[in-house]
């Protein structure tokens, strides 16, 4: 029957909305399991599917993270001082050998929180 819900809301139009807190259990699990860049790059890629569930604008094979920013930013109106910031962090993480502590994870969460607002409209809150 549950198929049947989710065909009924494509029909109609409607978005399935992603469940954040939930993939956010896996950046918990990644953290614990002493994996630290991982769960970076693993709220990005929340970041990435709310664009795309939102705006219908996927992340391409051949753009790279801060690529896919710029258009973000340009064609889709998202606050550059948002957007950028997060972009930055996550760059310097999994590419520009910044120790992923507690307190960077905060700062990237605080981050993700404020993209996740003004690209669902709706408030997210998350610690570790």
């Amino acid at each position: 029957m549950a198929k049947k819900d989710k065909k009924k809301r494509k029909k109609k139009g409607q978005v399935e909305e992603i469940n954040v807190k939930q993939r956010f259990e896996n950046v918990k699990i990644l953290v614990k399991t002493k994996r630290p860049k991982e769960a970076i790059a693993y709220i990005y890629l929340v970041y990435t599917d709310l664009v795309n569930n939102k705006h219908k604008k996927p992340r391409l094979p051949h753009q790279t993270i801060r690529e896919y920013a710029i258009d973000c930013v340009t064609e889709l109106e998202l606050k550059p001082q948002n957007t950028y910031v997060f972009i930055k962090k996550i760059e310097d993480i999994i590419y520009g050998g910044v120790e992923p502590t507690a307190k960077e994870f905060e700062a990237t969460i605080g981050l993700f929180t404020n993209l996740h607002k003004e690209i669902t409209g709706k408030s997210f809150s998350f610690s570790l």
